[in-house]
């Protein structure tokens, strides 16, 4: 938990469902998580005679996609607190038709400029 005057821990940020985050916190960090995956993935296809580099790219690209699934899930609780909705609607993000439609709508959606039951401040962890 960040004490006063401290910023939020980048783990609490990725991992933690507690809190709120706004649009472009949001929004950059599912940017990164594709970066990490487009690399990897670029590697895989650059080393695909390789069956040793091929292997440990691949390894690395199932861990960085467990570790995105998850952490893009609590990003999207957080956007939700911000909003004002329940976190287990992240869960929306993992229909494949609606996926889109919501992961916009999380970009797009203005929070509440005023404290909620989430949190009292955006892009801080609850309790802040």
């Amino acid at each position: 938990m960040a004490k006063e005057g401290r910023q939020p821990s980048m783990t609490w940020l990725f991992f933690s469902p507690s809190g709120r985050i706004g649009r472009l916190p949001f929004f950059l960090a599912w940017l990164f998580w594709f970066a990490v995956g487009s690399i990897f993935l670029v590697q895989m296809m650059k080393d695909e005679g390789d069956d040793t580099a091929l292997a440990l790219w691949t390894l690395a690209l199932i861990v960085s996609g467990v570790l995105s699934t998850v952490s893009i899930a609590m990003l999207a609780i957080k956007r939700l607190h911000d909003i004002g909705y329940p976190g287990p609607l992240a869960l929306c993000l993992f229909i494949p038709v609606l996926s889109p439609i919501v992961f916009i709508g999380l970009c797009l959606w203005p929070g509440a400029n005023r404290a909620n039951e989430y949190g009292s401040r955006r892009n801080a962890p609850a309790g802040n």
